[in-house]
């Protein structure tokens, strides 16, 4: 066990600026490759200063999941009185012995709530009292079956799987409980979609003791430090995905 690195900062300007510096767990489904929105070497471009971030404060869906995020977390703590729940929105864990090549910590988390178990033991959910967790808040949209089918196979989506197991590894908590509300929007293409929920709500329950969550960490862990390694260095990571 060890206790992750805690910088506090004051609002959310500050606490942008630091991420900068910083490999977040939003930032590892890219250096895995397995997002679908921010390829590896884009990524690379921006933690290297020779692209700007893209300014997505005026999407839509980015501002729902802003102002969601706060609706979603007071009724998680209504729907769960055996949760204690903390929130520290500028907050940034950093693991503090997986170190760059310059000997400096990098691997990073923000949170959407710290919980701690105060339930009976429930062996069936694998909790037990006095256990250490997370709660991830996802929020999204969806105007095909096949894109809200992700959501409904019993499977976290495994670029935001990637997202969650850095935040077990980096925080050192024994579970995840990802809480989603996904929203239909109107199709791409024209055709009803009336037939689809006009809101899907579901959660997953992430272990860290379960194997494959083990085994990410070992994954990320090398990734992280060839991609890092490479922001040091200013050589373009290597990529599996045709460039143009």
């Amino acid at each position: 066990m060890y206790q992750p690195i805690r910088k506090r900062f004051e609002d959310r300007e500050t606490w942008l600026e630091a991420r900068k510096m910083l490999l977040g767990a939003s930032d590892i489904a890219a250096v895995l490759e397995l997002s679908p929105w921010v390829s590896k070497v884009a990524l690379w471009e921006e933690k290297t200063g020779r692209r700007e971030p893209k300014d997505l404060s005026q999407v839509e869906a980015v501002q729902r999941g802003i102002a969601e995020e706060p609706i979603i977390r007071e009724q998680f703590i209504k729907d769960h009185p055996d949760m204690l729940v903390e929130h520290y929105p500028f907050d940034i864990l950093i693991h503090p012995t997986i170190l760059t090549s310059s000997n400096t910590p990098f691997l990073a988390a923000t949170l959407d709530g710290e919980l701690t178990y105060l339930g009976e033991d429930n062996p069936r959910l694998g909790l037990y009292a006095g256990m250490k967790g997370i709660l991830e808040i996802k929020t999204g949209s969806y105007s095909t079956k096949r894109y809200l089918d992700n959501w409904t196979q019993g499977e976290l989506p495994i670029f935001y799987f990637s997202q969650v197991c850095q935040q077990l590894l980096v925080s050192d908590a024994d579970f995840a409980w990802v809480q989603a509300k996904l929203f239909r929007t109107d199709s791409y293409y024209g055709r009803s979609n009336s037939h689809l929920p006009e809101i899907h709500e579901t959660f997953f329950l992430v272990l860290k003791s379960n194997p494959i969550v083990m085994q990410s960490f070992t994954a990320i862990i090398d990734g992280a430090k060839d991609f890092w390694n490479c922001v040091e260095t200013g050589n373009v990571p290597w990529t599996s995905l045709k460039t143009r």
